[in-house]
């Protein structure tokens, strides 16, 4: 008898818990007032930016975090797993473009200096990229004398020499000379 009594006891103790009301995962956001810039600009509040991942009761057991993804906050952060299309012609340059098409970010205009690396070759190790993210590919592409710069108010990427290499000798004549006409 004491086997249908626990039994009973387990089963009372399960129903009286399961009914009881849960607590609240989150306290009700407040509004904070909006920062006027000018008569038409306000900043958005809550700052996206600046503000800690949420979760909600999605359903009776599961929770989700509405916060967007790394990668929806910064294209760049985003995974890829990229094929570059094979050709004669493919330059460091195409590759890279290529890349950025999706990521809504573009590569900046060639200079003097820029183009020594944009002008060169794709290897053929690099017409395979990924899984990485994407910031990532674009360091590669340029490899190691190359610093990845990146304007993200007018989403630009671009590449300059990093300090301790420097340029072909005859880039630099060729830079110069073309200086000196535009002064003259």
């Amino acid at each position: 008898m004491s086997k249908p009594i626990s039994f009973i006891i387990c089963f009372t103790a399960l129903f009286i818990t399961a009914c009881t009301p849960k607590e609240k995962l989150q306290q009700p956001e407040t509004k904070p007032s909006p920062i006027i810039l000018n008569k038409n600009t306000q900043i958005a509040q809550p700052d996206l930016y600046a503000t800690t991942p949420k979760v909600v009761r999605y359903d009776r057991y599961l929770l989700i975090n509405t916060s967007p993804t790394l990668a929806q906050r910064d294209p760049l952060e985003q995974m890829i797993d990229i094929h570059i299309p094979t050709s004669q012609q493919s330059t460091i340059n195409d590759a890279m473009r290529y890349i950025l098409q999706s990521a809504g970010y573009s590569l900046c205009k060639k200079t003097s200096s820029n183009q020594v690396l944009y002008n060169q070759k794709l290897p053929v190790i690099h017409h395979q990229l990924g899984p990485m993210r994407l910031k990532q590919a674009l360091q590669v592409l340029a490899g190691v004398a190359w610093q990845l710069e990146i304007d993200v108010v007018q989403r630009i990427v671009c590449h300059s020499l990093r300090a301790g290499y420097q340029l072909p000798p005859e880039i630099l004549t060729n830079s110069t000379l073309s200086a000196n006409r535009m002064l003259k």
